[in-house]
């Protein structure tokens, strides 16, 4: 039979802790994730039309109008604006895979001017 042993936590680590979690949440928010910096593939139900702008950098499934093309997943840049097709036109729609911040938005990698 096992005997239950009790942990004490001292002071300096539970503040260490709540340090660690406040450096956390520092970071997820400089990443600019909004769903907590895991991706995942939560799928959007949003659907996005072509000149609509990009919030979110990530993996977008591109549906296309009727037969033309199968749908297919693109990497679209936040801030920039959703295309239209050469043949759907603006019929084409988009819908958010999953969020995959670019690098050169990134504190650390950032493109110097």
């Amino acid at each position: 039979m096992a005997i239950p042993v009790r942990l004490s936590i001292s002071r300096s680590a539970s503040t260490s802790r709540a340090s660690i979690a406040a450096r956390a949440i520092r970071f997820q928010l400089k990443g600019a994730i909004k769903d907590g910096g895991h991706g995942g593939n939560r799928r959007s139900s949003r659907r996005y039309r072509a000149g609509d702008t990009v919030r979110q950098s990530g993996i977008y499934e591109v549906l296309h109008d009727r037969t033309h093309r199968e749908a297919h997943e693109v990497v679209m840049i936040s801030g920039e604006s959703f295309p239209d097709c050469e043949t759907c036109k603006e019929k084409v729609r988009f819908r958010l895979v999953r969020t995959a911040p670019y690098i050169f938005q990134d504190e650390d990698f950032e493109e110097n001017p």
